[in-house]
């Protein structure tokens, strides 16, 4: 009698430690399962439709979509084709912003030689100063858009474009397509002279450019001229210099509708490029 009693003892105590187990066990996997769910977001019947099919799957956002405005600009540079032979090209700079660090990150398609991290990471902090906006909490996508693959010099001469195009993502409004910049910034705003700035204009007007501006001083620029001078049966090519007024010179070229103006800091070019 006594040791059935004993048995039945051993056997109540195990059944209670197993039921006291499973008890602790639901409760944990329901508190993991509120945390998962509130984590995510999600409400708690949402959990019930998932397993009973009565919803539909389960969807994250990702964080690349806290995309707050896009815009674009035209940049141009100078393409070398050998000796002094030169000729510049336009191209869209494309520009968003995206919750970030404060950083600027740059994209070429197709690859183009153009320094352009520098010069975009001081235009990002002119652009900052001159709205006097935060970007500690926003990144600067940049993508540079080009038709061919070429080598263009004078990098930082796209600083006071990307400068722009910074300025009116961060105030949110929209810009002339029909105005191009060529200058160096540095971070208080001052545009600084670059070279080839008659290429450079030849390249705005065929983009269909009604303004174009230059650095301080830099509305008449230097042109290379062949001159060729037969001798006996060889031809020899001679280039040399000529100082040209950057608006005449593209008058002689066809484009008579295009205006070659001069600016010395961010706030003179944006007052252009205001719609």
């Amino acid at each position: 009698m006594d040791e059935r009693f004993l048995r039945c003892r051993k056997a109540s105590a195990k059944t209670y430690i197993l039921l006291c187990l499973l008890i602790v066990s639901l409760a944990c996997n329901l508190v993991l399962s509120y945390i998962l769910f509130y984590e995510l977001q999600y409400p708690l019947e949402n959990l019930f439709k998932l397993f009973t099919g009565g919803g539909e799957s389960l969807k994250v956002e990702s964080p690349a979509s806290y995309v707050h405005n896009v815009s674009s600009i035209y940049i141009v540079g100078v393409a070398s084709e050998g000796g002094y032979m030169y000729r510049g090209v336009a191209m869209k700079l494309q520009g968003s912003l995206i919750e970030g660090e404060g950083r600027v990150f740059v994209s070429t398609t197709p690859k183009i030689g153009i320094e352009l991290q520098e010069a975009a990471e001081t235009a990002f902090k002119a652009a900052q100063k001159f709205t006097r906006a935060s970007t500690s909490n926003i990144d600067l996508l940049l993508m540079v858009v080009g038709n061919e693959s070429i080598y263009v010099v004078d990098g930082p001469s796209a600083g006071a474009a990307i400068a722009v195009l910074a300025v009116s993502l961060l105030l949110n409004t929209s810009i002339r397509s029909d105005v191009i910049i060529t200058g160096a910034i540095d971070e208080y705003g001052n545009i600084g002279q670059v070279g080839g700035i008659v290429y450079k204009a030849e390249a705005a007007a065929k983009a269909g450019a009604k303004i174009f501006l230059v650095p301080p001083g830099q509305s008449n620029d230097i042109v290379y001229v062949a001159e060729e001078r037969k001798i006996g049966p060889f031809i020899f090519t001679r280039y040399y210099q000529r100082l040209v007024n950057v608006e005449d010179y593209l008058k002689s070229k066809g484009y008579y509708d295009i205006r070659v103006i001069e600016v010395s800091t961010l706030n003179e070019a944006f007052n252009y490029f205001k719609a």
